[in-house]
């Protein structure tokens, strides 16, 4: 026997002692026959398809006989614990792994709750949900999301995907490489998530589930006509037909899920900085900062999102594999807000006046904290958002084999989503109007307590009663030129991807197999936004709402305030306003298309042999070489009367080397190391051709160009990275591990001002002053100097009942990181405040999970923990900006039961669970330069707690 045979034979034993023992124990969950799939799956490939080729050669009366063989019966959470971590085991890369029990059985709306629970993984919350994750302290855009094994588009403005656009119940497995090898294809430079359906020929026996689960919001009914209360159901089908030589899976998701939000945002603080007016205020203490606006709303919106998943596979012989996996998403967002909002700045123009003043020390000011602020004229807001997003992604696999230890693998992809977005906010205030049409504003008073605590809402009281239909009327009270605001995004994004892949068994040294390919892609992203202004009719004249269209107040007694006038804004809209488009310099920058054509050619060897007597040796080195060509078209934006369109990008290449080595001393002992260089291509709308550029007509420097935009000949980050992994398995669900990373940024991506040729740009004041040159100064995306990032992850999993029979069915799962990097993405020296950190950057990352799972009864808490980070998010007229965001610890419990066979309700189980058990908040902070070195508070925002109670059935 040669050393290949015997290598490859000693592994297959290993892995068929493992497999029957989980298959054994696990033929009564409802994934389990099926979340194998994801273990030691080819690089870039769905890994159900290599199950596939596993198992279903196996006739049925084989597969069941296998079934019945172990003694150990490990079900539920330590059978979803013990199959990740075979992937884990198994797998040449450094990875984390979730089976389809973690996705199924934990409280999640979403993958990314899943996600989050991982080491080194956190998740942002957008809306009170999680959204997006970071891996390793990097944020979401240095990622790659694969489905299958293939590159993913997003529905967000960048290359982050939105993990909340996957169902849990549609998933069968998820692996994070954190280490890449040269056949995984669109690998990120933080890491790469790839996602995975089910292959139906390796389950092996028909499997239908049903799922119902009623919701209900803490907060009720924050607003009237948007219900607390929501409902998800799911229903999946897996079948093999043709003596197991065709298989289906097909998995419905339905998500109808309330959101709340009570919102409190303080504008701004200020008041020590230099260049503030010393006595811009009356009654300010010199020298002391103050609030200078804030914003104060209760927000609900309806949910909705329907997943679909179909699975098409055929394997009539050895030789050919044919796989087609098709998935649909789509989510429906209808979302109510209504608030108040004032500024308290002394450019409001109304004479803003403080008394009573009560201050505090904070950093190296004093802080107004409480006090009385005087004529004040509050903005009543009405808004209606709508959003809705369609995701689609097909693959079609096939695999010959030939010659024994020859195959070739051919795959087309096609990945596209398109989202349609209405963000439309009406106004409305105290007025008197009198008879001759004029407009009188009826200022107001607050009191207010603002500490500088970060733990709760600010409190304010108003004078005036601004729920009261006859006071306050549809008007224009900020005086901003316009009565309502509407803004409709449109975005696409599309991938395309044909790859050819051979293979070849070797049996030469330590060398096993030869993997070389090519995989063509192109991606087109297109963003618009188109803005309008509504103005009342009749001049604009301020009208008093209608009965036929006010609804009941909506309260806002979380800030102190009783309650403000609601209204359905879509009816008002129809019947008060005209609507008209109003586009500004800035609006028109929205508008790009990014085209990227990606060649990538990659080799890889295997390795796998002895050292000595006691370690194996195991493991792949390769290389991709990848050739990118990227453009965009966007406007040159002179003035609105002068567009003119942009075309520009740039080609380059880049050799990506990578090595990955596994030594098994045996007795589950492991150590993993990954040497790798990576890239991730910048930021999409980085990229963007948009810009404005004019010649300055006056002044010093008149004749001069200038402009802003993005940058179509942006390079990517590239990085070299170095991981090592200590590992120890013991028991079926039981682990320890220690990871060291470290990656050297070659370079970082900021925007800075820089020498440009305006060479092709068009003069917007052709009758004025000349250009002097073509040459002038553009604030722009540039590549910069990068840096370290480096880190240390601990993970563990730990089944009680392994050491003593007394704690059988009690288990724990542990992992905490520390990430630190000496990058400024502003450029200069880091120093110790969040400002200066990277985004997406928590230097602590942690998660518990405490289990009881015996006799079909199951409790499960979680905590998640990451500390404070800068975070992206979206800002005014829905541009995108960082803030602060503080460390957030997200709690979620479950409870379950599920009927024994034997029993009438064999195949049901019920489950009870609670999201965001400790009701925690979402907080940010300002950055302190304008607070004298103090962050003072700036958001904070509470969801309530999400309860659902359910019933499944499997048979």
């Amino acid at each position: 026997m040669s050393r290949h045979e015997k290598a490859a034979d000693l592994k297959g034993n290993r892995t068929i002692l493992r497999k029957r023992a989980l298959v054994a124990a696990c033929s009564a969950a409802l994934f389990a026959s099926f979340a194998i799939q994801a273990q030691e799956a080819p690089v870039g490939q769905a890994a159900a398809a290599t199950d596939a080729e596993k198992t279903d050669t196996q006739k049925p009366e084989e597969k069941k006989d296998v079934e019945t063989l172990g003694t150990v019966k490990v079900t539920g959470i330590r059978h979803s614990i013990a199959t990740s971590l075979e992937t884990k085991n198994e797998s040449n890369s450094i990875v984390e792994a979730i089976s389809a029990e973690d996705i199924g059985k934990l409280p999640d709306v979403s993958i990314a709750e899943s996600l989050a629970r991982l080491p080194g993984l956190a998740a942002q919350r957008v809306n009170g949900r999680a959204q997006v994750i970071a891996i390793r302290g990097l944020a979401p855009d240095f990622a790659a999301s694969l489905l299958n094994g293939r590159e993913q588009v997003t529905t967000g403005d960048n290359r982050g995907v939105e993990f909340d656009q996957y169902p849990s119940e549609l998933v069968n497995a998820v692996t994070v490489y954190k280490t890449p090898d040269a056949k995984l294809i669109g690998q990120g430079l933080s890491g790469t998530v790839d996602m995975q359906t089910v292959s139906p020929l390796s389950v092996g026996e028909r499997k239908i589930n049903l799922n119902v689960r009623g919701e209900r919001n803490s907060f009720g009914e924050l607003n009237d006509g948007v219900d607390a209360n929501g409902y998800r159901v799911s229903a999946s089908y897996i079948d093999q037909f043709a003596d197991n030589t065709i298989g289906i899976a097909l998995g419905f998701a339905h998500l109808d899920s309330p959101f709340q939000e009570k919102h409190y945002k303080a504008w701004w603080w200020g008041g020590s900085a230099d260049w503030f007016p010393a006595d811009g205020i009356p009654g300010k203490p010199p020298g002391a900062d103050m609030l200078m606006g804030a914003e104060i709303w209760a927000r609900s919106a309806d949910q909705k999102r329907d997943g679909l998943m179909g699975v098409f596979e055929f394997k009539p012989n050895d030789e050919f594999h044919s796989i087609l996996d098709l998935y649909y998403s789509r989510f429906d967002q209808k979302e109510t807000m209504r608030g108040i909002m004032w500024s308290q700045d002394p450019w409001t123009g109304n004479g803003v006046t403080l008394s009573n003043p009560r201050t505090a020390r904070s950093g190296n000011v004093d802080v107004v904290t409480g006090g009385t602020v005087n004529n004040l004229e509050p903005v009543v807001r009405n808004d209606y958002n709508h959003r809705k997003d369609d995701l689609f992604s097909a693959g079609w696999r096939n695999t010959w084999k030939f010659a024994e230890t020859w195959s070739v693998m051919a795959d087309l992809s096609y990945s596209t989503t398109k989202r349609k977005q209405s963000i439309a906010e009406t106004y409305a205030g105290i007025e008197t109007v009198d008879g001759e049409g004029t407009v009188t504003p009826v200022l107001d008073s607050a009191v207010f307590d603002t500490p500088l605590s970060s733990n709760d809402f600010a409190q304010f009281a108003f004078g005036n009663d601004y729920s009261d239909p006859q006071r306050v009327l549809l008007s224009d009270p900020a005086s901003w030129g316009h009565d309502g605001r509407i803004e409709a995004p449109r975005l696409k994004d599309t991938i395309k991807a044909f790859r050819v892949e051979l293979h070849h068994d070797l049996d030469f040294g330590p060398f096993v197999g030869w993997d070389v390919g090519v995989n063509l892609s192109q991606r087109d992203k297109e963003k618009t936004s188109t803005v309008y202004f509504a103005n009342l009719k009749n001049g604009r004249t301020p009208v008093a709402v209608g009965g036929d269209v006010l609804v009941s107040p909506t309260g806002l007694g979380f800030a102190g305030i009783g309650g403000v006038l609601g209204y359905d804004v879509n009816a008002a809209l129809a019947k008060y306003y005209d609507i008209q488009q109003n586009m500004s310099d800035g609006d028109y920058q929205k508008d790009f298309t990014v085209t990227e054509k990606v060649r990538t050619f990659y080799s890889k060897v295997d390795i796998d042999t002895d050292i000595g007597s006691s370690v194996r040796l195991r493991g792949n080195v390769g290389m991709q070489i990848v050739r990118t060509d990227q453009s965009s078209v966007g406007f040159n934006v002179n003035n609105i009367d002068n567009l003119a369109a942009v075309h520009a990008g740039k080609t380059y290449t880049d050799f990506l080397p990578s090595l990955n080595l596994v030594a098994d001393f045996g007795e589950g002992r492991f150590i993993r190391f990954g040497a790798a260089k990576t890239l991730a291509r910048g930021r999409i709308d980085d990229m963007r051709a948009a810009s404005n550029a004019s010649v300055a007509q006056t002044g010093a420097s008149a004749g001069l160009w200038s402009g802003n935009g993005g940058n179509p000949r942006l390079k990517p980050w590239r990085a070299k990275a170095v991981d090592v992994s200590f590992e120890k398995y013991f028991g079926e669900a039981s682990y320890v591990a220690l990871a060291l990373f470290y990656k050297n940024l070659d370079n970082y991506i900021r925007t800075q001002t820089v020498d440009y040729d305006f060479t092709g740009y068009t003069n917007p004041n052709p009758g004025g002053t000349p250009p002097v040159s073509n040459i002038g100064t553009f604030s722009t995306p540039v590549n910069d100097k990068g840096g370290y990032l480096r880190g240390v992850e601990f993970s563990t999993a730990l089944d009680f009942g392994e050491w003593t029979p007394a704690l059988d069915g009690f288990g724990a799962l542990f992992n905490a990181s520390y990430t630190e990097s000496n990058i400024n993405p502003s450029g200069g020296d880091t120093s110790q405040s969040e400002q200066t950190w990277l985004p997406g950057l928590s230097r602590d990352v942690a998660n518990l999970t405490l289990y009881y799972e015996k006799h079909g009864f199951s409790a499960r808490i979680n905590e998640r923990y990451r500390s404070s980070f800068r975070g992206e998010i979206y800002s005014l007229f829905f541009s995108r900006a960082y803030t602060t965001v503080l460390a957030d610890k997200q709690t979620d419990l479950q409870l379950g039961y599920e009927f024994g066979e034997g029993s009438a309700l064999s195949g049901m189980s019920i489950l009870f669970q609670v999201n965001n058990l400790t009701n925690s908040p979402y907080r940010t902070v300002q950055d302190s330069q304008f607070a004298g070195g103090a962050s003072q508070p700036l958001e904070y925002n509470e969801y309530g707690r999400q309860y659902l109670l359910g019933l499944t059935y499997k048979f």
